[in-house]
């Protein structure tokens, strides 16, 4: 069975290995006061946990990892786009990272959400579905 902590620890892993990505915000961790923009934020948030099988020992778990571009107000909104775009080729579909005990399987394009203000931050996010069985 794969653990919750080991598929998230490969997305994290694979993000971390982008060319030229600025400094992630992981969950549970803060980023060191000054942080230039722009910087991600990283969640992953788990959907379902189910085993079809009769007799156990088939988990699938489903979720998706968003990761939000931040960056200031007040300007165009291309470079937090450009980087956003960066981020789904890194993760494109179908794409698979091996992971202790199986697989984690990007199950669909990755989606760039619309962006909104949050205070003196641009925050666009891009949500990636995946599948660990």
């Amino acid at each position: 069975m794969i653990s919750e902590a080991d598929i998230a620890q490969a997305l994290q892993q694979h993000l971390a290995g982008m060319t030229d990505v600025p400094a992630i915000a992981y969950e549970n961790k803060d980023l060191p006061a000054g942080t230039a923009r722009p910087y991600l934020v990283v969640e992953t948030v788990r959907v379902s946990r189910i085993d079809r099988t009769l007799k156990g020992g088939k988990v699938e778990s489903r979720g998706y990892m968003q990761i939000t571009v931040v960056d200031a107000v007040d300007q165009w909104a291309f470079p937090a786009e450009r980087l956003a775009d960066d981020i789904s080729e890194r993760f494109a579909y179908p794409q698979s990272l091996a992971v202790t005990g199986g697989r984690v399987t990007i199950t669909k394009p990755p989606a760039i959400q619309q962006g909104y203000r949050d205070g003196p931050n641009w925050r666009l996010p891009v949500r990636i579905d995946y599948l660990a069985t």
